[in-house]
């Protein structure tokens, strides 16, 4: 397998709603004559039919991982480590919510996953300013078999009220949504789907689910969220969701007992995933520190294997607001002229610049804010 980084116009492309639609039209011809209809909707999240379906919105201690899991606009994304995120390719590349923190992402970085057979999946990672404060996922070591447990979390739709159609029992869409978790079980391996290698599960009614069970349907609002098999130190992130499968002519914004989910195997794309993430920031080819200056060009790598751009030894360039104005380092505060500048605050004589000063060190901005875009 192999990966591929995006432009921009990919990115526009991939999340365009005529890629949508065509996607949508390719799922069905496939599955017609199964007597199912693939949606890979631009959003997918977990209802749960336990309670009155409000539930599962904090993260349990016994799943930490949980707490990984972002919004991309209304959609899904799953922060793993240093600085990388996992979604689809149909929910595409924008800033990640997570716990009320937006995180920008890094231009340029965006990567899509490809197939053996050369065809590229739906899925994608890209990086992101700075480091959210939660664990470092790791991902599934070992393939998936029919029964494994899952706990699955995504923004999707809240429940309404229960439904029934054509003899099958299920629950409709309310048109507000929440993060929130659930649990259901592997039932199917090793299938390709929308060009996606993938596990599926089933929406099963549970009249009597034991603790801990909460038996979940993907639905609108979470594509890009993420499954996980184990406990605590033994969780691991095994998989994204991106589609459901649905009765022909099912009513829109509906979960009935019987529909399908499908989530991305990231074990059979675990070598390239890794191969992105584990990169040191000092020679992913990255600007990560939006300076301008690329690996070992910028003055916070000290060598290849360096894991930040950020230079301790310099305000201008530690990732920290050392002046106070809510402006942090080279060339955001005015104060730092470049990343090596020793404090940010305005050097002596900084306020009384000359007309024909100003104007040159304007410029100067000007020229460096060029050449990053392009280096971008």
């Amino acid at each position: 397998m192999h990966a591929t980084r995006l432009s921009a116009h990919d990115l526009a492309r991939s999340t365009s709603h005529s890629a949508l639609v065509e996607l949508t039209r390719l799922a069905l011809f496939g599955l017609l004559a199964l007597g199912l209809c693939l949606v890979p909707t631009s959003a997918l999240a977990v209802l749960i039919s336990t309670g009155d379906g409000t539930g599962n919105t904090t993260v349990p201690s016994e799943h930490p991982g949980l707490a990984n899991a972002g919004t991309i606009g209304a959609l899904s994304g799953i922060y793993v480590r240093n600085g990388w995120v996992l979604t689809t390719d149909h929910v595409g590349v924008g800033p990640l919510l997570l716990d009320g923190v937006i995180y920008e992402p890094i231009p340029g970085s965006a990567v899509q996953f490809q197939n053996p057979d050369g065809t590229m999946a739906d899925l994608i990672t890209f990086k992101i300013e700075g480091l959210p404060p939660v664990p470092d996922l790791l991902l599934a070591e070992q393939p998936l078999v029919v029964g494994d447990a899952l706990t699955m979390i995504g923004n999707g739709r809240d429940r309404g009220l229960e439904t029934s159609w054509n003899g099958l029992d299920g629950w409709e869409w309310l048109p507000t949504q929440s993060l929130r978790w659930g649990t259901n079980t592997v039932t199917f391996t090793g299938a390709t789907l929308l060009n996606t290698q993938a596990f599926r599960i089933d929406f099963d009614e549970i009249t009597a689910p034991l603790p801990g069970e909460h038996e979940a349907d993907l639905v609108e609002g979470d594509s890009g969220g993420g499954a996980f098999v184990g406990e605590g130190l033994d969780e691991r992130l095994v998989g994204i969701l991106f589609a459901r499968s649905v009765s022909p002519s099912q009513p829109l914004g509906t979960s009935l007992y019987s529909n399908d989910g499908l989530i991305v195997d990231l074990y059979a794309y675990r070598d390239d995933i890794e191969a992105i993430i584990d990169q040191p920031d000092c020679s992913d080819g990255l600007d990560d520190d939006q300076d301008g200056l690329i690996d070992l060009e910028d003055p916070g790598c000290d060598d290849a294997l360096d894991s930040s751009e950020r230079g301790t030894m310099y305000e201008c360039d530690n990732g920290i607001d050392d002046d106070g104005d809510d402006l942090i380092d080279f060339p955001e505060d005015d104060g730092c002229l470049d990343p090596t500048g020793m404090v940010e605050a305005p050097e002596p004589g900084f306020g009384v610049l000359t007309a024909s000063a100003a104007l040159g060190l304007a410029a100067l901005r000007r020229r460096r804010t060029a050449r990053a875009q392009r280096v971008n």
